[in-house]
Order: structure tokens, then sequence, then C-alpha cells
């Protein structure tokens, strides 16, 4: 067992973001599978969504959707996680069979993924019914994170901007004592942090 229900937060956390396209909607996801047991998380950057779902919950539904169907917990979420675990990784094609991924917007908020696929000659249903995550959990799983990698992003450009100061006071010392460029293709400007973090920032920004 990769971990228990208990540790899935911290499981998550230690995964990445993943670019998934259902229905020609571009989300990112995170998952994680037990061994009857799974967490969902998908965004679309404006909202989160969730599912938790334990093995009396999963046999459940799959009775549910799946009347013609008998199986244990077990035989059914072996193949839920063969189907579903490609399919919110954006690797559809990796799936050990054909499968049909179909994404719905509810307007109570909750968002849908229905998946059809093949159980032993049968039409496998199964739908990941993901609600709006708490703002603990955001805050847990997408925002910190991403002030985190933003400071470290930028203690990473100060430091590189250090650097390069540190460089050009060096050339400027080999040029007042007599040195010269072999090759005057290779000469630079002399690199000021504001000016190229001003011109970054109007190249950028109209891009996002």
């Amino acid at each position: 067992m990769e971990a228990s229900a208990d540790n899935a937060d911290d499981v998550l956390l230690k995964r990445p973001w993943l670019s998934v396209n259902i229905s020609s909607c571009q989300l990112l996801s995170k998952t994680w599978f037990g061994e009857t047991s799974y967490r969902v998380l998908l965004t679309d950057m404006h909202c989160v969504w969730e599912e938790r779902m334990d093995a009396a919950s999963i046999h459940s539904r799959a009775q549910e959707l799946n009347p013609r169907l008998r199986a244990s917990v077990g035989a059914f979420f072996s193949h839920l996680c063969e189907v579903a675990e490609p399919c919110l990784s954006g690797r559809v094609g990796a799936a050990g069979c054909e499968v049909q991924v179909f994404l719905n917007r509810k307007d109570d908020g909750n968002i849908h993924v229905k998946l059809k696929s093949e159980l032993a000659g049968l039409p496998f249903h199964w739908e990941f019914i993901c609600s709006p995550a708490p703002v603990a959990l955001v805050c847990v799983q997408l925002v910190r994170p991403l002030l985190v990698m933003s400071r470290l992003l930028q203690q990473q450009v100060e430091q590189l901007g250090g650097l390069l100061a540190r460089k050009d006071a060096e050339i400027q010392d080999y040029r007042e004592n007599g040195a010269t460029l072999s090759r005057e293709r290779l000469q630079t400007d002399v690199f000021e942090s504001q000016t190229y973090r001003e011109s970054f920032m109007s190249q950028t920004l109209p891009l996002l």
C-alpha cells in the first residue's frame, strides 16, 4: 500500500499538479489511489474541487452505476485505477483499455467526471463527483506551494543579479588594467537589474 488514507494529504502535497484536458476543459489535477480508497483534486484556477472515497463508498457507487456487474470492491477498484489514473494525469492513451471521459459542470458548483470502459466484457461506468474544496485545503495544496515557489524564484533572481553585478565589476577591473576582448561580439552591456526587471515585466505581463 502506498499510504493510508490518513496520510493522503501529505502524499498529495508532495505531488505536482498535472495538466489534463477533459471535454475541451483545461484543468490541473492531483490524485492519490490507495488500496481501496482515493482522493482527487481538480482545478481550473478559478475553483478547486475534490472528492474523497473509501472502500464502502466505492463499492456502493460501482453497484449503482453498474448493476449488471458483480465483483468485489477490490476488482472494481483495480479496474478503476487502471482506467482513471492515466485520464487524470494527462496520459489518456496509457490506459490499458479504451476509455471515454466526459466532464459536466453542475448548477450546484460541482463537477462530474464520467468514465466509460469495459470490465469482463461488459460496459463499466464510473463518475467522480467533485465538490468545491474548503479554503484550508486550497491553501495547503495550491496557494501556499505557489507562494513558496514564487519566493524561491525571487531569491534566485536576486542572487543571479548579484552574480552578474560582480561579474561586471570583475570585467571592468580587467579593462582598467589593459585587458581587451579578442572578439568584439562577446562584449555585453553592464547589467542593470531595475532596467531588466521593468523590461521583463512589460514584455511578459501582456502575455498572461
